[in-house]
């Protein structure tokens, strides 16, 4: 699997509700953030199946988080062989910095002006679904696969925990978003600009878009066709 390289230009510091999520709420090193999306703001093609997320939720306890995305449909999986089944990923910076790690998909595939102020160090893969609905979890620094976990679904929202191990042993504080879409494109990002920000005391640094990558993430033939955005 490959990921795009970072070219970062560093501009300012995201304002409390303007580029960046921080409804995060807990205690006792208990967290949880919500990341809300605006239903029907899709951005694929006309008349084809548009998985449309409405919430990314994440959960946070002493051995590891729990990922949720809610959809406006019931969700398939690819594991049923429907062309149609949603695929993307979810991207974690776990440092909460972008002077570490990796571009986001989100800002390569997003539709319009925006950034998710994300150097993305890990990412839970929902391209490449195992029979048994484990999805890997990769260490995009190293390129290597840190573990498989277990992808849930109960009518209109997938859910899957990832433990600390599979993160580096990272405290589980993190900033974060997602991508989602089908085997033809992808439809929708959350949030549509910023981050969900899950505690800790990273900074949130924006900077400018960046140039895309000359090859896709995806390790099989579902690619989603490249995007190159310029700075602005």
């Amino acid at each position: 699997m490959r990921y795009p390289t970072r070219i970062i230009a560093l501009l300012a510091v995201c304002s409390l509700g303007a580029a960046c999520s921080h409804n995060s709420t807990g205690s006792n090193g208990e967290l949880s953030a919500t990341a809300n999306d605006s239903i029907g703001d899709t951005f694929g093609t006309a008349g084809l199946k548009q998985w449309d997320i409405s919430s990314m939720k994440f959960d946070r306890d002493t051995g590891g988080v729990t990922i949720t995305l809610a959809f406006t449909s019931s969700i398939i999986l690819p594991t049923t062989g429907d062309t149609t089944a949603v695929i993307g990923e979810v991207d974690m910076d776990v440092d909460q910095s972008t002077l570490t790690g990796d571009t986001s998909l989100v800002d390569y595939y997003r539709p319009g002006a925006g950034f998710t102020g994300l150097g993305v160090d890990y990412v839970l893969d929902l391209f490449d679904l195992n029979a048994d609905s484990t999805a890997p979890v990769f260490n995009v620094a190293t390129v290597t696969q840190t573990g498989l976990v277990k992808v849930v679904v109960s009518g209109k929202t997938l859910s899957a925990r990832i433990p600390r191990t599979m993160l580096g042993d990272d405290d589980g504080y993190m900033n974060a978003a997602a991508i989602v879409g089908t085997t033809n494109e992808p439809t929708d990002i959350v949030p549509n600009n910023g981050h969900l920000h899950l505690g800790g005391t990273g900074a949130d640094i924006v900077g400018a878009d960046r140039v895309g990558p000359t090859a896709v993430p995806g390790p099989n033939a579902r690619r989603w066709p490249a995007r190159v955005r310029l700075p602005h």
